[in-house]
């Protein structure tokens, strides 16, 4: 009988001990300290750096399988702050992201995969109306206690080039010596704060 109840307090440590317990955390997107910046070339001289302020989203994180992360984020493009009025009016016109017409931004996550040491977010990236797939190089810190909200907290951060003709974003004035007026590659960095659910 005392083989027996020690055989069950053994099972029972074995399930409800923590190596058995871990599994992937759902985290929410905290937009207030969350970062989508834009980087592209204006005038064939200088970058013009914007950023979306307003993004929401989950992303799912197993600190011990990282090929079990997962996300999807929604931007707001009428969010868009360059710290020039003009620059972000023309961003949000018909001539690029037209904000009336296409007013978000998406991304959802399909699978991960891992290259030469460094992991892959493989999801479908809408912009302007038009979805292409991607992979977003991306790596997460955490989770590590967030103090002012007493949750668990892990930071997101990734970054990627893509083409914004592949989009439908066609503005293609030149300047006289036949310089785009604006550059065709756009440069996303994403420094994301997501808080457990």
């Amino acid at each position: 009988m005392k083989t027996f109840s020690a055989a069950i307090l053994v099972g029972l440590a074995f399930l409800f001990s923590p190596s058995n317990t871990l599994q992937a955390q759902k985290y929410t997107i905290d937009s207030g300290h969350s970062n989508i910046q834009i980087k592209v070339e204006r005038f064939g001289v200088v970058d013009v750096v914007g950023r979306f302020k307003d993004v929401s989203g989950t992303i799912v994180y197993d600190a011990q399988d990282v090929m079990k992360t997962g996300a999807e984020a929604t931007i707001k493009v009428e969010s868009y702050d360059a710290n020039n009025p003009g620059g972000e009016a023309a961003v949000k016109s018909q001539a690029f992201l037209h904000a009336e017409k296409y007013p978000e931004i998406r991304f959802l996550g399909k699978s991960i995969s891992a290259k030469d040491g460094e992991n892959f977010l493989v999801g479908d990236l809408t912009i302007h109306g038009t979805t292409q797939e991607i992979e977003l190089p991306f790596s997460i810190k955490g989770p590590l206690l967030d103090l002012p909200s007493k949750k668990q907290s892990i930071a997101f951060n990734g970054s990627i080039v893509i083409n914004r003709q592949d989009y439908g974003v066609s503005f293609d004035r030149k300047l006289p010596n036949g310089t785009l007026l604006v550059g065709n590659e756009v440069e996303i960095t994403l420094n994301v704060l997501a808080l457990e659910e």
